[in-house]
């Protein structure tokens, strides 16, 4: 049987061998994972709400103009917004940046336009077309499975769907 030197010489050498494996993961898990980008907008804003056919069920373009036509899908003119919240939720405090921008009407406008924060960046060097996958029938929901989210992306996970979807896959398509 060990005597009781030899059993606290083995339960030091494991926290001293532990101790740095358990205190490197923490400074990994908390410095280095890659984080949600989760930018900071001029107001709270839920596609949720806006998307949801229990609410108010609005489509994806009608907002998102560009998602049709055009490389992004684009964001909506301050005024598109205020076609709806000057009838709905005209006095919610949480639109007060809303009506500073785009409600002439409102005491508190300036007409500066609300300055959204891209919350999907891509890499400089990538180019991705909204037309053209909107226009080969992919819907908004297979890249965004739930309307305040998206998919993560990386390269194969491109290549994956472009392979299932038998499209070309020579670099020069999304690498300018």
């Amino acid at each position: 049987m060990p005597s009781k030197a030899t059993k606290s010489r083995a339960t030091a050498i494991a926290l001293y061998l532990t101790l740095p494996l358990v205190l490197l993961g923490g400074v990994y898990y908390y410095g280095y994972r890659e984080r949600p980008h989760r930018p900071v907008q001029p107001l709270p804003f839920s596609h949720a709400t806006h998307t949801d056919t229990d609410k108010a069920a609005i489509p994806c373009a009608a907002c998102h103009r560009g998602a049709e036509h055009a490389t992004g899908a684009g964001m909506p003119a301050d005024s598109t917004c205020m076609q709806c919240h000057l009838h709905v939720l005209p006095a919610d405090a949480r639109l007060a940046p809303l009506h500073a921008a785009a409600n002439p009407h409102s005491p508190a406008y300036t007409g500066e336009p609300l300055r959204w924060v891209r919350s999907a960046p891509l890499p400089a060097h990538v180019h991705f077309h909204h037309g053209q996958h909107t226009r080969a029938g992919i819907a908004c929901a297979r890249c965004h499975p739930t309307p305040d989210a998206q998919l993560p992306h990386s390269m194969s996970s491109c290549l994956d769907c472009h392979r299932k979807e038998a499209v070309p896959t020579d670099c020069s398509r999304c690498h300018h």
